[in-house]
């Protein structure tokens, strides 16, 4: 549906365009009703104009006669501005009296019935005249003849009624659209404040503030409100965030530059043999490019994690491409690696973010298992329990006090080197595909700590 540039007149309109057509309906219908009403007012009046002139026929030596009072033709005239006319036809259809030009109904009956009725629209003089027709029996003596009695009227007092009751009704109904106008503007601007509010503390926020709205609305805003600074909550701590993570990534890069430096000024100045300073010094590059890549990872999923691109992933065929990438490193330990793929595991996830989530879990698996181990991936799924990955080792393990803080950033076990960011990368990698992520000492019968598993749990 197509956005409304002004919500006031959208309003406005999409109130006022039904209540406008229910009352031209009204008005249409009313006027009609009306139009019949005085239309049958008015041929009420003409039957029994017609009825009076009936009355007053006479039959002298059987020759029909009547005497209509000028005052009674002149006080129908009077009432509304028409012309009225009448007109007698006697028993032979000739003319008796009245007007000559008005004329008969119809294909009227030499023998009607009695005090039969009849009206019909006739032209008299270029104007449109309603006619009554009455069949007015009479006595002669001869028997009982018909006479023909008819009372006409121009339609001048029918159309004056009919524009003065339309010109009320509209203006009437015109006076109502303006209330109810005024009365929805009213209402719709009182309405509009809580958010015209809002808009202007939105408008007046820097880029900078995160902290919650001071603006309250009615129960239909609160929700909005709400939601809003929960947003502006969640960006205060994706700030935070980011902000510890450059001073934590700066206090990280400035220590392996400070140790290049150091190094490079050893060569150079002769302190230290040639050929032991390099192999240190590519040590030394090579963390710091683990670094630089990881962070640049961080980055990279933070922009994947606001996409929200999830598709169906088959993590056994992600779990074997991880480990054909890592086995350079894996043949340099002379490592051991085991591949458990059982039935497809398929989840619902960005396909980078579930390969770097193996990943990570691989390369810090390798890095905590020593030279001639042994490590490996296993995949399974259950039904009840969903789906499973777990990258295991046979490094140390980890120490309780340690498990609380291994996920932030920058955090090493056991004084390996490392970026500190891997499994802070698999956490957030985790959360976003709505798993849970948790480290496990493996355990032998005797209490000997055998290794760590890595475990990776989808719900089904």
């Amino acid at each position: 549906m197509k956005r409304p540039a002004n919500l006031k007149r959208y309003l406005l309109a999409a109130t006022l365009g039904p209540i406008a057509l229910l009352m031209a309906i009204d008005v249409a219908s009313l006027y009609d009703s009306t139009l019949r009403t005085t239309a049958a007012a008015h041929d009420r009046l003409l039957q029994a104009t017609a009825q009076q002139i009936g009355d007053l026929l006479r039959v002298e030596r059987d020759v029909l006669s009547v005497s209509v009072p000028l005052a009674m033709i002149e006080a129908l005239e009077g009432a509304g501005g028409s012309r009225v006319f009448y007109r007698v036809i006697g028993f032979d259809g000739r003319h008796v009296a009245g007007d000559a030009e008005l004329p008969p109904p119809p294909a009227t009956a030499a023998s009607a019935p009695r005090e039969l009725r009849q009206s019909f629209r006739a032209d008299v003089d270029g104007k449109p005249v309603q006619v009554t027709a009455l069949y007015q029996p009479i006595e002669t003596s001869q028997g009982q003849g018909v006479a023909l009695v008819l009372v006409g009227e121009t339609l001048e007092a029918r159309q004056a009624s009919a524009a003065t009751l339309l010109q009320s009704m509209l203006v009437r109904q015109a006076v109502l659209m303006l209330v109810i106008a005024a009365t929805i503007w009213a209402v719709v601007r009182q309405a509009l404040r809580p958010l015209a509010a809002l808009g202007n503390e939105l408008k007046q926020r820097s880029a900078e503030a995160t902290s919650a709205l001071t603006t309250h609305g009615p129960e239909e805003l609160e929700p909005v409100i709400d939601e809003m600074n929960a947003l502006f909550l969640r960006q205060r701590q994706m700030l935070l965030q980011q902000q510890r993570l450059i001073a934590d990534a700066s206090h990280q890069l400035r220590t392996p530059m400070t140790v290049l430096k150091t190094q490079l000024q050893s060569a150079m100045g002769g302190d230290a043999p040639v050929e032991v300073v390099l192999p240190e010094m590519l040590r030394t590059v090579d963390r710091t490019t683990h670094l630089a890549n990881q962070l640049l990872n961080k980055v990279r999923l933070e922009t994947m994690r606001s996409a929200e691109q999830a598709q169906p992933l088959d993590m056994n065929q992600i779990a074997q491409e991880a480990v054909i990438e890592m086995s350079p490193l894996l043949a340099a330990k002379h490592i051991d690696c085991s591949l458990d793929t059982g039935s497809a595991v398929i989840v619902r996830g960005n396909g980078w973010m579930a390969g770097e989530l193996v990943r990570n879990l691989l390369s810090n698996a390798i890095r905590h298992t020593p030279a001639g181990g042994a490590l490996g991936i296993r995949l399974r799924h259950d039904a009840a329990q969903g789906a499973e990955l777990t990258v295991w080792d046979s490094g140390p393990g980890i120490s309780e006090d340690m498990r609380a803080w291994l996920f932030q950033p920058f955090a090493a076990a056991h004084g390996i080197g490392g970026s500190g960011l891997g499994l802070s990368i698999c956490l957030e990698i985790a959360q976003s595909m709505q798993a849970r992520i948790e480290l496990v000492n493996r355990v032998a019968a005797d209490g000997a700590v055998q290794g760590l598993d890595a475990r990776v749990q989808w719900p089904e």
